[in-house]
């Protein structure tokens, strides 16, 4: 099959409002996708981590794949959102996102090249330009959304398990946070395991742990472990900061699915 280049997918499936409209961001509509699912994040956390994360995965009809993301702060400080492209093996091709510098509103995009992943941000005031070297493809991010970390899941090799590395270029949308170059998270597949449901069902959850390493200015590394939750179906369940700089996270920053309470405890209190 035919595939649109990059450079085509941006301009057919992409139309934005100008950067003043802080609020808003029109999406080029897509005919015939298949939603794949849908929900949404509840975050806990301190006050300024705290939030709800709506996310749909939707097929297109060349057989990639296109991630939106809408992320609204708990306390109504700001709502940001991105969109992101895969092919139909899920790499990364574009992501654009409206986003907010405390009182400025930002445009940024994410293009994948050969071996690199250009980043632009744009508002009034601020501009970023930055090349992030990805020779071997980069998983892209926006935060302060979670869903990107569940493409990672689904791009994990179950067959091979272990220990697998992904590289990421990534571009806050509520603060002007660009990636280092070479940022990294390793994944693994600590377990499955089953859960009774209140109907009586069971689900079957995978139990990832995730560990991201984030190069500093100072040649260190900055290291932060997760853990990530799905089912067997690919479909994201929750997510948990657990450790920062080696140390206990101070954030409280928890992300659980809508509508899954009932097996909440057994999944965030099993053991690891």
């Amino acid at each position: 099959m035919q595939r649109l280049t990059a450079r085509a997918w941006v301009a057919a499936l992409f139309v934005f409002s100008t950067v003043a409209a802080a609020d808003e961001l029109t999406l080029a509509g897509v005919k015939d996708v298949k939603l794949l699912d849908a929900g949404s994040f509840v975050v806990a956390g301190l006050p300024p981590f705290a939030r709800e994360e709506t996310f749909e995965f939707l097929q297109r009809p060349d057989g990639g794949f296109t991630l939106l993301s809408a992320t609204t702060m708990t306390n109504g400080a700001m709502r940001v959102q991105a969109r992101y492209n895969y092919d139909d093996s899920w790499n990364a091709v574009t992501g654009v996102g409206q986003g907010i510098y405390e009182d400025e509103p930002v445009r940024v995009s994410l293009q994948a090249q050969p071996t690199s992943v250009a980043i632009q941000v744009r508002g009034d005031a601020t501009v970023i330009d930055k090349t992030i070297p990805c020779p071997e493809g980069c998983f892209m991010d926006m935060g302060p959304s979670g869903s990107p970390m569940f493409v990672m899941t689904r791009r994990y090799d179950q067959a091979r398990g272990g220990i697998q590395s992904f590289q990421w270029a990534a571009q806050d949308l509520t603060q002007a946070f660009t990636s280092p170059d070479n940022q990294r998270a390793a994944l693994r597949l600590r377990r499955e395991f089953p859960v009774k449901r209140t109907d009586g069902s069971t689900l079957v959850l995978r139990d990832y742990e995730m560990i991201e390493r984030i190069p500093t200015p100072d040649g260190g590394v900055f290291v932060m472990e997760f853990d990530l939750w799905t089912d067997d179906l690919d479909r994201p369940m929750g997510y948990r900061i657990n450790t920062a700089g080696g140390k206990p996270s101070t954030s409280g920053v928890l992300g659980f699915r809508k509508g899954y309470e009932d097996v909440r405890a057994q999944i965030i209190d099993a053991p690891r």
